[in-house]
């Protein structure tokens, strides 16, 4: 019996994710393309489902296999967290299935494994994980096991948030994350199947989130009428509060998702986009409407402009630790070193970009990370060697957000989602991703 579609995809994205790619990328590419509906959902939760709970998955394998696994060949070790994920997470699936296909793929890549593999699967425990973990005597690597996250990063997640805040975002990067969207133009014009089922947002009135349905393969998504967005991305944007009246810049543009709402909240502005990398300048271009100017230049050098901007937003790069949910493979890569590393980098950025600012102008400072340093200690260090610019408290711009009707009319506590004078928003606090942002005005 050949191995399905949907094994075959699954553990194509994961090969590559092991290489350096993103699984949600891989899932929506050429790969997938002629598969059928339930055999790309199967695909997306064997591989969503096997980064998020790896560390799991990997504690299974190695009692099963009797050694650490990284002494298992990759090829091998791939079939077995498909396999192993489906034994213990997916039980509409048959055992048998699991076995077989997870053993008929390495049969493909590495036929002297296939023995190997059908003797672990074979084994493996369907016990709870609190019961394997009873025993365990190395707590964090108990703690590791059960919040399936880095040791490291549970610890500084801990120290930074609290044990109990911590293991909250930790159990909501492991469950499937909301989808936000947004509509390009009036709702009534992007009518959509009776299958894609909406709700409200929960942050922002023009947001609304899919309860049920896949909204990238409507009509309307296809043509550009819808934005899929996080919540917390989108607010962002409007942070910035741009007008038709300004001159807007957005420094660190591609994907595009913050560039393009930007032009939707200030139509007649124009907005004046940034991206170093070549190729994702190309696919800006492409996605981006009239309005929008992008340019190919890097961020962290004086910008090319002789003119300067009355509202900057500076979405940099960073860990991403606020996006786990939706991007699992992340967690696997970082060090401990990297927020460090990073702030060193969206300093840099800051560095150049203010120098852009008109007086009187606004710059919104934005990491989708929680780590401090990307975002308070990055402020801090800004503020200290730039005496023209001071803090507008986020707490007070929402409230202008709200006196004009653009929050949620159920949104969460402003306590919530601030802490002191910035947006600070913990992954899963309002279901959405984890961001920080800080409103930076220049005197004049």
């Amino acid at each position: 019996m050949p191995v399905s579609p949907a094994r075959h995809l699954a553990f194509d994205v994961l090969t590559a994710v092991d290489e350096g790619g993103y699984a949600a990328d891989l899932l929506h590419s050429t790969w997938a393309r002629g598969l059928a509906l339930p055999d790309r959902r199967l695909a997306t939760e064997i591989v969503m489902g096997v980064l998020r709970f790896r560390a799991q998955l990997d504690y299974v394998i190695a009692r099963a296999a009797r050694r650490a696994v990284g002494r298992i060949d990759s090829v091998a070790l791939a079939a077995l967290r498909i396999g192993v994920y489906q034994l213990r997470f997916l039980s509409r699936v048959p055992a048998s299935a699991a076995v077989h296909e997870s053993v008929e793929m390495t049969k493909e890549h590495a036929p002297k494994l296939a023995g190997f593999v059908n003797a672990v699967l074979r084994h493996v425990s369907r016990d709870p994980i609190a019961a394997l973990l009873a025993a365990e005597p190395d707590l964090k690597k108990r703690r590791e096991v059960e919040f399936s996250h880095p040791a490291w990063l549970l610890e500084r997640w801990g120290r930074n948030f609290g044990p109990e805040m911590a293991a909250r975002i930790a159990e909501f990067d492991n469950d499937v994350p909301p989808v936000a969207i947004r509509f390009t133009t009036d709702a009534a014009d992007a009518a959509l199947p009776e299958e894609i089922v909406m709700a409200p947002g929960r942050l922002l009135r023009s947001a609304l989130r899919v309860t049920s349905g896949d909204i990238t393969k409507t009509e309307a998504y296809r043509a550009g009428r819808v934005w899929v967005q996080d919540e917390a991305s989108q607010l962002v944007a409007h942070l910035l509060e741009p007008s038709s009246r300004h001159r807007i810049l957005d420094a660190c543009a591609a994907p595009g998702g913050k560039t393009a709402l930007l032009a939707a909240l200030a139509p007649e502005a124009g907005v004046v986009a940034v991206e170093v990398h070549p190729q994702r300048a190309r696919l800006l271009r492409r996605r981006m409407p009239a309005t929008v100017h992008v340019v190919g230049a890097d961020a962290t050098r004086p910008l090319p402009f002789r003119r300067g901007f009355d509202r900057i937003l500076v979405d940099a790069p960073c860990t991403g630790t606020g996006t786990l949910a939706r991007n699992p493979e992340i967690r696997w890569r970082l060090t401990p070193s990297d927020p460090v590393r990073l702030a060193a980098l969206q300093m840099a950025i800051l560095k150049a970009t203010v120098q852009a600012l008109e007086p009187g102008g606004r710059l919104v400072y934005s990491v989708c990370s929680i780590e401090p340093e990307e975002g308070p200690g990055v402020i801090a260090a800004l503020l200290a060697a730039n005496s023209q610019l001071g803090i507008v408290p986020a707490g007070r711009v929402l409230d202008a957000l709200e006196a004009a009707g653009q929050l949620a009319e159920d949104h969460p506590p402003l306590t919530a989602i601030t802490a002191g004078p910035y947006l600070r928003i913990p992954p899963g606090a309002a279901a959405t991703d984890g961001f920080f942002a800080a409103v930076i005005e220049r005197g004049r």
